[in-house]
């Protein structure tokens, strides 16, 4: 069910200006079976929102070399959202060890 993702991202719509922006909604299914819906907001400043372990998850864009990461800025500990092609990750950034832990691999976009 996408409906938190989606009214998370409605509230971040109704806060930006009316710049461009696309509003696309995916829902990926990890191992384990595990689905997280996201609605990506791209514009000036894109934006990845998920639930993920039953939490409702803002990530800024982030820099990186291949495909999209959305994570916090800096060093700061949190969840990491990468995606490329119709495939994601979700891991966990440790900042008291300086690493990222994969919570899930393997994602893949639904059909839906």
């Amino acid at each position: 069910m996408i409906r938190a993702p989606a009214a998370a991202a409605t509230a971040l719509l109704a806060a930006t200006p009316l710049a461009a922006q696309d509003v696309i909604e995916v829902t990926y299914v990890c191992e384990r079976g595990v689905e997280i819906p996201v609605v990506y907001i791209e514009g000036e400043a894109s934006t990845a929102v998920l639930l993920a372990e039953g939490r409702m998850v803002v990530l800024p864009r982030a820099v990186s070399g291949s495909g999209a990461r959305y994570a916090r800025d800096g060093d700061a500990e949190g969840y990491v959202w990468w995606n490329k092609g119709d495939e994601a990750t979700l891991a966990w950034f440790d900042a008291r060890l300086g690493e990222e832990v994969t919570l899930y691999a393997f994602c893949e976009e639904t059909g839906d």
